[in-house]
């Protein structure tokens, strides 16, 4: 049964791109065939796969607006097991075009779901707003994982993304669920961080708290070079946190 899983969070800089392109990677290193979805027209997970937004032919601009089908935008990177659909900044004209028409938000759905059991797994990267995009993104998925850094600001975001979670949830998208919140930037050893976590587990169970990534420069290197941070670093703690996150959602 193939998986259609999203990462998601409203606020920039949490480590959502990074999450969503390393879990794919460490979940095709499993054997599990997985198609990344680059649905920000930044384009971030199409660069940290060592894609360039400019020169792919089609994208998921194309497959949004209906100028090519699943097939044409999915390009195979240099990774076994791991296809993505690529993202452009021409995407920004998507969601200007189309945040009022009717039913808009069930177009991704409709485009990549057809095709969806030739994979194990489809990985939605949408960009850290609340529009149309993200909103499409939710309704596609079956589990959302919410990328959050340990400070009480992301607490805000937090809250935020469950609030959306739960409008998608009764207006288009029943299946959808919150599956783990996966915290970034992570210092098991701070005050700060215990008193969230403990906060986090509270709320939601202990469950839902997922494997800590912790803070690590390689992360951060990795997408200049067009790689994953397993590709780049592969015995640095960042590729260690993300193998473990990837054991853990695979599980799920």
């Amino acid at each position: 049964m193939t998986r259609c899983i999203v990462f998601a969070n409203r606020k920039g800089g949490c480590g959502k791109t990074t999450s969503a392109v390393n879990t794919a990677h460490c979940l095709a290193a499993k054997g599990r065939k997985v198609l990344l979805i680059d649905i920000d027209p930044q384009a971030h997970a199409t660069i940290s796969t060592g894609k360039n937004p400019g020169a792919q032919s089609r994208g998921i601009y194309d497959l949004l607006t209906g100028q090519a089908g699943l097939e044409e935008t999915i390009t195979r990177t240099d990774l076994k097991n791991l296809s993505i659909i690529p993202s452009s900044p021409d995407l920004t004209a998507f969601e200007i075009d189309f945040s009022t028409c009717k039913g808009s938000e069930n177009i991704l759905s409709e485009k990549i779901l057809s095709r969806a059991m030739e994979f194990d797994y489809l990985i939605l990267d949408p960009p850290p707003t609340i529009g149309l995009l993200t909103v499409s993104a939710l309704v596609a998925a079956q589990e959302v994982y919410i990328p959050m850094p340990m400070h009480f600001l992301a607490m805000e975001g937090l809250a935020e993304m469950m609030r959306l979670i739960y409008k998608v949830n009764a207006l288009w998208n029943p299946e959808l669920r919150m599956k783990g919140i996966i915290p970034t930037f992570f210092n098991k050893n701070t005050r700060l961080a215990k008193e969230i976590t403990e906060d986090i587990c509270k709320n939601f169970g202990k469950d839902r708290l997922l494997p800590g990534i912790r803070m690590n420069i390689s992360l951060a290197e990795a997408p200049g070079y067009g790689k994953t941070v397993i590709e780049y670093a592969p015995q640095s703690s960042g590729a260690k946190d993300y193998m473990a996150l990837a054991e853990k959602i695979d599980r799920k």
